[in-house]
């Protein structure tokens, strides 16, 4: 098989939202960036149906701009994003069109000079003497060796660090057990006013389990108040009745779901499958066979029993399973829960963060989730420890597993991914390594550009508040 060689100032794998802003943001700074996608389309998780989680902090001020808000911008001028909207429970919800953003982001990578690879991945590395080297990357029975001045790793697990050989650690301190995936669906057909006037008249069902810390009012009168841009999280006391008489086919205690752009429509957020390591392929492959199976399962389910589902309709099940937790890789600086719980944003600090700590039990019992204060995401958590020119940026950069909790979704993501892209481009720049770069001029570049750096308490004037 003839082996195609090719160089480029800075390599990212994966298309998401980790790695999207960070090509973006290399070749602005004017590196040849080449980015690498395993899929025939941009966005990763910003394309499964998710909500735009935590541009607002608990107190409605907004805490992420940069490119996370350019991407909302030009939703915005395409009529495909809803406004940020403070939220008592998730701090914020923003809703957008999945497919839109798809075309927003080859846009904004076009616009920026980015090359792209699509329908390609990474299947060796070749390191020597703590540096990579080049990527075996391989597509359509065609293989191509890539070398690059600095790599990013933006593929949600971790695969470059992997096979390189970097260090890493999964699960939760003390027990390891992982967060379980969950594959997400559309449902067409359901009313809901009529869900809302259900919960309305029985309040019961929007309680939740006392480790879910929300503000007051996250309730029907919330939901009436935000017609257009809202996540239903409830039916607790429904579901809990439904496992226990072996109806419910999910492993879950509320059902998830999320409004979508178009009348009668919604994503459920409701599968969840416990003991899946979303680094190995042969668990993927059984959480994706019994994601598939339990959603139609579940809407059969929810026509029967849940007011307002009565018509609803199978639309879409997303091409692949949401990963929340796998690989985090060890950096030269570490996102700690300490950190969020104090707030802390040091000098370091290449965006902000402001979203719940939110840890999906992988054992089954529930989910904990718990208020923050905004705080900074370190440039040393993109750099590696152990290969001299590797970064990370998405969840499997360095994070202890209660900062990722928070650090997950996907606004937090996309602020690290600048942050993180402008680090390689001025270690190209100046001739050194990721690891040596001087961060105030990175901070200074990322300042320039709109990116939040420190909580603005002015900001929270735009959006409505609680």
């Amino acid at each position: 098989m003839k082996l195609e060689t090719l160089q480029y100032d800075v390599v990212v794998v994966g298309g998401g939202p980790g790695g999207l802003p960070a090509a973006i943001a290399a070749a602005r700074q004017g590196a040849r960036v080449l980015l690498v996608e395993k899929n025939g389309y941009l966005g990763g998780n910003l394309t499964i149906g998710l909500p735009l989680l935590g541009y607002l902090d608990k107190d409605g001020n907004q805490v992420i701009r940069g490119i996370a808000q350019e991407f909302v911008d030009a939703l915005t001028e395409k009529g495909a994003c809803s406004p940020h909207h403070w939220c008592p429970m998730h701090d914020s919800v923003t809703i957008y069109h999945d497919e839109v953003f798809k075309i927003v982001a080859f846009e904004k990578c076009l616009d920026a000079g980015v090359e792209l690879l699509l329908h390609t991945q990474v299947i060796d590395t070749n390191v020597e003497n703590g540096t990579l080297q080049s990527i075996t990357l391989f597509g359509k029975g065609r293989r191509m060796e890539v070398s690059a001045k600095v790599f990013i790793d933006a593929t949600g697990d971790g695969d470059v660090g992997y096979m390189a050989g970097a260090t890493f650690e999964k699960g939760q301190k003390g027990t390891g057990t992982l967060q379980p995936p969950t594959l997400m669906c559309t449902v067409d057909g359901v009313d809901e006013e009529k869900v809302i006037a259900y919960l309305e008249a029985h309040p019961e069902q929007t309680q939740l389990a006392p480790t879910v810390e929300t503000y007051p009012g996250y309730d029907a009168s919330y939901y009436r108040s935000n017609p257009n841009h809202h996540v239903i999280v409830a039916f607790r006391k429904l579901f809990t009745e439904l496992k226990a008489d072996g109806i419910l086919p999910v492993d879950r205690d509320t059902l998830i779901s999320i409004q979508t752009l178009t009348p009668g429509r919604v994503n459920l957020n409701c599968t969840r499958h416990l003991g899946v390591d979303g680094s190995d392929v042969r668990d993927l492959t059984r959480a994706e066979i019994e994601g598939h199976i339990q959603n139609l399962k579940l809407i059969e389910v929810l026509r029967k029993y849940l007011p307002g589902f009565e018509n609803a309709t199978l639309t879409r099940i997303y091409p692949f399973i949401g990963i929340r937790e796998s690989r985090r890789f060890h950096g030269i600086d570490t996102l700690t829960e300490d950190d969020l719980l104090n707030g802390v944003i040091g000098d370091t600090t290449i965006g902000l963060g402001s979203y719940i700590i939110d840890i999906h039990d992988g054992n089954g019992a529930g989910t904990i989730v718990k208020k923050v204060k905004p705080y900074g995401i370190p440039y040393g958590c993109t750099v590696s420890r152990d290969i001299s020119n590797l970064m990370f940026s998405g969840r499997c950069a360095s994070m202890d597993a209660v900062a990722l909790s928070s650090c997950r979704v996907m606004p937090p993501l996309m602020a690290m991914g600048q942050g993180a892209g402008v680090g390689a481009a001025l270690a190209v720049r100046h001739g050194c390594t990721p690891g040596q770069v001087d961060v105030q001029e990175l901070r200074s570049i990322l300042s320039r550009d709109g990116v939040m750096l420190h909580p603005d308490p002015n900001a929270k004037e735009m959006y409505p508040q609680k």
